[in-house]
């Protein structure tokens, strides 16, 4: 029978329940299990039987239990019981032998390829391109989700859960020179604080803040994913602006204009990336000099000395740069 598509509340509670079936507990024999135990699982989420046992499964039994004592919760030892649906424990209270039913102490695991594959689907993310999926890294907390188109340009996408826990594990793994310089992090729970910056050009978002939770069906916000993946280390979003300058891609955009500006040159394409800084930040108009030393950050001599020379043999930057001053140059938005 196929799967039932998932509702927009469906899917949020599953990322929450993903993101708590990381921790580890500990079975009556002190093995490790990845999970979240039943009496968690069952009286806080409004998931339905049916959800829970179509995307999550069974890993195993605690080998404790929170038995109520007074008005707390004391964890007790749990033993197996004659019946196969039952374990034993002994009251904090009374000291008398009680029972739970087993679904209370199971522990739960959302199943991981299953959710992930959806995350993929709203990112349009092709199948072939989803190996990773398979093979999750750091001890199961990071998965390679594939390449998806993220504005004009196709970005890796990456998933991770409980980033709080393997931070230090998850820097050191995208530090490496053998990944991609630039992709996008999707975590579970919540984002690195904004004063820590991000590990090279890579960007942090949180699911739950760009599924569209209003409607109905999943949908994920694609603009907001672009302009997260675009501003800049310090975690602040870029303004909405009438012109866009992709510092990876080196294409402009000016909303006035049909076509943007496919930009060549490493030094030009540095020029105009110091320029949409300056705009962003309310200076619509930079002086010659600072333009050219932001195209030469590493040169003294043998560089060109006007706007016009940096830009010779391409004549397209008059359709998209203005000069309304002298000495002085922006963006041509007419």
């Amino acid at each position: 029978m196929p799967s039932k598509p998932l509702s927009t509340p469906s899917l949020l509670e599953l990322l929450d329940l993903f993101d708590r079936s990381g921790q580890s507990l500990t079975d009556a024999e002190g093995q490790r299990l990845r999970g979240v135990p039943g009496w968690d699982v069952l009286h806080r989420t409004s998931l339905s039987a049916r959800e829970l046992a179509e995307w999550t499964e069974c890993v195993g039994y605690s080998g404790c239990f929170p038995a109520p004592c007074g008005d707390e919760r004391v964890p007790v030892e749990l033993q197996e019981d004659s019946d196969p649906t039952r374990y034993r424990y002994r009251c904090p209270e009374t000291f008398r032998r009680k029972s739970v039913a087993a679904s209370e102490v199971a522990v739960y695991a959302v199943r991981a390829p299953k959710l992930l594959h959806v995350v993929a689907d709203l990112l349009d993310i092709p199948v072939a391109l989803r190996k990773g999926i398979e093979s999750p890294l750091l001890d199961g907390s990071l998965w390679h989700m594939g390449k998806a188109r993220i504005g004009p340009a196709h970005t890796d996408i990456w998933f991770v859960r409980g980033l709080a826990s393997c931070v230090d594990l998850l820097f050191r793994h995208f530090h490496a020179q053998t990944l991609p310089d630039r992709g996008l992090i999707l975590t579970t729970g919540t984002v690195l604080p904004e004063f820590v910056r991000p590990p090279r050009n890579y960007r942090f978002a949180a699911l739950h803040g760009v599924v569209v939770d209003f409607l109905p069906d999943p949908r994920m916000d694609v603009d907001l994913l672009h302009r997260i993946l675009t501003r800049p280390g310090d975690g602040t979003l870029r303004p909405v602006l009438p012109v866009y300058f992709d510092e990876y891609t080196h294409v402009l955009t000016i909303r006035s204009k049909t076509q943007p500006w496919h930009i060549r040159g490493r030094r030009q394409a540095a020029a105009v990336k110091y320029l949409y800084e300056q705009a962003c930040n309310g200076r619509w108009l930079v002086g010659a000099g600072e333009i050219l030393a932001a195209a030469y950050p590493d040169k003294e001599t043998g560089k060109s000395t006007r706007i016009s020379s940096l830009f010779s043999g391409n004549e397209e930057w008059r359709d998209y740069l203005a000069n309304p001053e002298k000495g002085q140059y922006g963006f041509r938005l007419d």
